[in-house]
């Protein structure tokens, strides 16, 4: 019986624990022609997932493809893609035993398309 009773609460202990530390965080970020959503979901103290949303919001015509760098202090990604309607969507990025981003963290977002560039600033929302 108390075999039991202390199987429980150790499956208890480790399952709240697990539970309480992910944590899901938006940093958000516009310029004259760009929006920005960086979605981040720490998993634990060295494990997170990452979604990225670009979203073309400036004049006519809509650019067909971009290049972008997103980083802060624990990370950086980057790449070259096509635009889907104006948007641009990555996600499932994860990393295990990396540093994580922090609530406080500022980012930096930088889309580049047609010999024209623009930087912004992502904070958390």
């Amino acid at each position: 019986m108390i075999k039991k009773a202390l199987m429980l609460f150790l499956f208890s202990s480790v399952l709240l624990t697990a539970c309480s530390e992910s944590k899901l965080m938006n940093f958000i970020g516009e310029s004259e022609n760009w929006q920005v959503n960086y979605e981040v979901n720490v998993l634990d103290k060295d494990s997170e997932s990452t979604n990225l949303t670009i979203k073309y919001i400036g004049g006519k015509p809509i650019p067909k493809r971009i290049k972008y760098v997103v980083e802060g202090v624990s990370g950086k990604s980057e790449g070259e893609d096509s635009l889907n309607n104006g948007v641009f969507e990555i996600g499932g990025h994860s990393c295990s035993g990396c540093a994580v981003t922090q609530e406080n963290e500022e980012i930096k977002a930088t889309i580049s398309w047609n010999d024209k560039s623009d930087s912004l600033i992502l904070k958390k929302q």
